[in-house]
């Protein structure tokens, strides 16, 4: 690592400047505190020309990380459900999703965009035991994880999620003195699974409860449907496009975006082509993981639902994609709960 440590607005992690820019001046601010049941830790800004960058941490004690990733080490099976992936991201001691926002000098700024990268002090191979860099963030001449952590004195012995995020001034210029700032963390909702069920025709119900408040489902119609077949634009695969629109009510009206279905199944993998005789090189499909850009109930797929409705109390789900029609689907509720409120922390 470089022996200056620079920070630019547009850049992520590595010194770099994308646009050219100068990096920002450094604001020192070690604040230290507790939110939602983890450690948290932010040792500094920068101060650029077009707005602030802040270093926000996330301790991840060691005996954790190692009871992790003893009890998922089978997430490297090629068939373990997608729900059970689900079950393991809820658990890791290394994943929490939430959005920033500051307020600097009595005014809030958003964060227009972030960065976000793991230590992990066993260096394991399990899927969820090892998060890395995405692939447009790799770079040979970016820092390591090991050096951020030294760099700001952490103990290398714990893990961390390190993120870094650009708050863009709400002036042309800069701020010519700072007074205050604080930082407001907004954990974003997580997926936990509920009840499976199955319906045969418009009218059929099915009840269920959360928080002790009884909701019921009623079906209003299941319509097979079938995708465009401009909806892949991969040439090289045949994907499958045959899926079922169920529309259906849930009463009473559950609060906004706290419940959704899908389907219990997965999408059928895509075939690929035979390749043509003036092209033997055609690449091969390596999983199913192809066919993870469409399907399920809040995917792409709802973009091709032909029945629609005025009514807002009429939802929408779309069944996994198959080459033919299932026999039958089974269903699961999805309750999409935020189990912390957002909170405020002086930073400055």
């Amino acid at each position: 690592m470089k022996d200056v440590w620079k920070v630019y607005f547009n850049g992520s992690f590595g010194g770099k400047s994308p646009d050219g820019s100068h990096p920002g001046q450094v604001l020192k601010l070690n604040q230290k505190f507790r939110f939602a049941g983890r450690d948290w830790y932010v040792p500094a800004a920068y101060l650029t020309a077009k707005g602030l960058v802040l270093d926000i941490l996330m301790r991840a004690d060691k005996a954790a990380l190692e009871d992790f990733c003893k009890k998922w080490e089978h997430l490297e099976d090629e068939d373990v459900p997608n729900d059970v992936f689900e079950q393991a991201e809820r658990e890791n001691p290394l994943a929490f999703e939430f959005s920033p926002q500051i307020e600097l000098n009595g005014q809030t700024l958003p964060f227009s965009q972030g960065h976000g990268l793991s230590y992990h002090p066993l260096f394991q191979n399990a899927a969820a035991c090892e998060p890395a860099l995405d692939e447009d963030e790799i770079d040979f001449d970016t820092p390591t994880e090991r050096a951020i952590i030294d760099h700001y004195g952490l103990n290398p012995e714990d893990g961390w999620a390190i993120h870094r995020y650009s708050f863009p001034w709400k002036t042309k210029r800069r701020p010519k003195s700072i007074s205050s700032l604080a930082l407001t963390l907004t954990p974003q909702p997580v997926r936990v699974p509920g009840a499976e069920f199955e319906v045969q025709k418009p009218g059929d119900i099915f009840t269920f409860s959360h928080n002790g408040i009884p909701y019921t489902l009623t079906a209003q119609n299941l319509e097979p449907q079938t995708l465009p077949k401009n909806a892949f634009s991969d040439a090289r695969f045949d994907f499958p496009n045959r899926f079922t629109a169920m529309t259906y009510t849930v009463s009473p009206a559950p609060p906004k975006n706290l419940i959704s279905v899908e389907d219990c199944a997965q999408n059928d993998p895509p075939v690929e082509r035979e390749a043509p005789k003036d092209y033997p090189f055609m690449p091969e499909a390596q999983n199913a993981a192809v066919i993870g850009i469409i399907g399920g109930a809040d995917g792409p797929t709802a973009l091709f639902v032909t029945a629609k409705s005025e009514d807002k109390t009429v939802l929408t789900a779309c069944s996994a994609l198959h080459f033919a029609p299932p026999k039958k689907i089974t269903w699961r509720i999805v309750f999409h709960e935020t189990p912390f409120a957002p909170e405020t922390f002086p930073l400055l």
